[in-house]
């Protein structure tokens, strides 16, 4: 039986029985992992008590090699509750938000050490109370991030077909489907392209190593944002295959 102790957020919570619990966390050294939290909401648990969603806490857990059984919590201890989060109704929509993005594009069982440290900036960018005017940048620093770790963020500076690099400050026309910017001489049969000004294409481009708890001190156009939001929309509509559920931010498809 293996032991391993590493850091993790908690993305799904499942009652089990009438005191145990089923949480799916994102490990910092395993991906995302499922355990059963036994005897979690009996009195003087002492497992740390139950779950609630985007707990940081450091857990350690038994799990049999090959076995196709649940991994079992041994033992864990809360880091942050991320209270701030949870007393502002956009912030926490902002987080629940994350918890759809990693459930859909963090793998399970394997280390996706960039994917948790981001997340973990995402949150303590939450957790400093931004404006609820900076929180788009914050969450776009969120999505461009996401994107480049787990190699699905679009080219936005050169055509995709031909490689020519745009010229100019004309709009670009950015297909998901093809991977990105696709030339006027390149665009044939039915298109699925958007629109961004060159201004936009190369905001999205500074955002997608942004730390998300440096975006609050950035400050974009509103029709900067409106393009970035649709663009983002559009590339993860396309690697999910679905819209997304959580809606953090307002006229996302």
């Amino acid at each position: 039986m293996g032991r391993a102790t590493t850091e993790a957020l908690a993305l799904r919570r499942t009652p089990f029985g009438d005191t145990s619990q089923i949480v799916e966390f994102l490990t910092k050294d395993r991906g995302r992992v499922s355990i059963i939290l036994k005897g979690v909401h009996r009195p003087k648990a002492r497992k740390g008590g139950a779950v609630d969603l985007l707990d940081h806490s450091v857990i350690t857990y038994f799990s049999r090699r090959g076995s196709r059984s649940l991994a079992q919590l041994a033992e864990r201890r809360v880091l942050s509750h991320h209270p701030v989060m949870r007393r502002r109704t956009d912030l926490l929509l902002a987080g629940e938000y994350l918890v759809e993005l990693l459930r859909a594009l963090a793998p399970e069982g394997q280390r996706v050490l960039g994917i948790y440290h981001h997340a973990q900036a995402y949150l303590e960018a939450l957790e400093a109370n931004p404006s609820p005017e900076s929180l788009p940048c914050v969450v776009f620093a969120l999505q461009g991030g996401m994107l480049r770790l787990t190699g699905f963020e679009l080219v936005l500076d050169r055509c995709v077909s031909c490689d020519q690099r745009p010229s100019g400050r004309r709009t670009l026309r950015c297909d998901p489907e093809r991977g990105g910017v696709v030339c006027m001489a390149c665009r044939t049969g039915e298109d699925h392209s958007i629109g961004l000004t060159t201004s936009a294409a190369e905001a999205i481009l500074s955002f997608r190593s942004l730390d998300p708890r440096r975006a609050e001190e950035i400050s974009i156009p509103s029709e900067i944002a409106h393009q970035m939001k649709r663009y983002y929309d559009r590339a993860l509509l396309h690697v999910m295959e679905r819209p997304v559920r959580c809606h953090v931010l307002p006229g996302s498809v």
